[in-house]
C-alpha cells in the first residue's frame, strides 16, 4: 500500500487533495467521474496497480505492482492550453524521473517517455465536458515504470527504471511529479518547447505515421509551439496534431 502522508509531506504546495488506494480500475476513470461531481482542481488519486489502465487512442497501459499510476485534476482549463498540457507533463516527467535516478530520459511524441529506447512511462489527458459540450476540467494521467514484472509481450518495447539499476520509491517519485508539474504547467512556454523538443527522440527521423486505418511514411521535421508534428510526406508536408508515429529503435 502506498504511503499518503510521505507523498503529501514532500509536496511544496498544499493545493493537491491526495487519495491513495491499492487498486482500482483506472486512476483518469475515477478522477472523471469525480470531476463530473464537482471535485476541485488538484484533486490526485494514486493507486498501486490498476486493472484497466488506458493510454491513447484505446490502448491499454499495463499496469503491475511495482510502478507509479497516478492521476490529477486540472481548473480551470482556461489557465493551461489543453493543446501543450502533454508536452508539459511531459517534460514534468522527465524531470521528475531524473530527479531521483541518474539515468537519462526521452520523449517521444506525442505522450511517452523512454529509457534507452524503451518505453517507460506513458500520458493521457482527457478533457471533461458538461452537458451542453464545454471543457470544463482536464484529467492529467500517468503510469511510470518504477520496477515489477511487464508483461512477455512488452519484451523488448517496454523496461523499468528499476532494469537500469535505479532504486526508486514510488512515493517520493510521485511527489517528485507533482512538484515539477507545479512548476512546468505555469512556466514560459518556450522554454518548455525547448526543452521538449531538445528531449525528443523523432525530431529528424524517419517514421511511420498511424492516423486511424491509415499508414504512411514520412520525416519528422519539426515539433510546433502548440505541441503538433511537422512531417515530410511522399505527398509534401503535412502538421499532425493527432495520431501516433512507430519509430524503429
Amino acid at each position: 500500500m502506498l504511503d499518503r502522508d510521505r507523498i503529501v509531506s514532500q509536496l511544496n504546495s498544499d493545493r493537491y487533495a491526495v487519495s491513495v488506494v491499492g487498486q482500482t480500475a483506472s486512476t483518469n476513470t475515477d478522477l472523471r467521474i469525480a470531476a463530473l461531481m464537482g471535485a476541485p482542481a488538484g484533486t490526485t488519486i494514486i493507486a498501486a496497480t490498476q486493472t484497466s489502465g488506458r493510454g491513447r487512442r484505446g490502448h491499454t497501459f499495463a499496469s503491475p505492482t511495482g510502478g507509479l499510476y497516478l492521476s490529477t485534476l486540472l481548473r480551470p482549463v482556461g489557465e493551461i492550453d489543453p493543446g501543450v498540457i502533454t508536452c508539459r507533463a511531459a517534460v514534468a516527467a522527465a524531470r521528475a524521473m531524473e530527479s531521483l535516478c541518474d539515468l537519462p530520459i526521452d520523449i517521444k511524441w506525442v505522450n511517452d517517455l523512454y529509457l534507452y529506447g524503451r518505453k517507460v512511462a506513458g500520458i493521457l489527458a482527457e478533457g471533461v465536458l458538461s452537458p451542453d459540450g464545454a471543457l470544463t476540467a482536464v484529467v492529467l494521467g500517468i503510469g511510470i515504470n518504477i520496477c515489477g514484472t511487464l508483461p512477455a509481450e512488452l519484451d523488448g518495447i517496454a523496461t523499468t527504471l528499476a532494469a537500469h539499476g535505479a532504486t526508486v520509491c514510488r512515493e517520493d517519485l510521485a511527489a517528485a511529479f507533482l512538484n515539477a508539474w507545479e512548476e512546468a504547467s505555469t512556466a514560459d512556454h518556450g522554454d518548455i518547447m525547448e526543452e521538449y523538443r531538445r528531449r525528443n527522440m523523432v525530431l529528424g527521423r524517419q517514421v511511420t505515421v498511424v492516423q486511424g486505418s491509415d499508414l504512411y511514411p514520412a520525416t519528422v521535421l519539426a515539433v510546433t509551439d502548440s505541441g503538433h508534428l511537422r512531417v515530410s510526406t511522399p505527398d509534401g508536408e503535412r502538421v499532425l496534431s493527432s495520431g501516433e508515429v512507430s519509430l524503429r529503435l
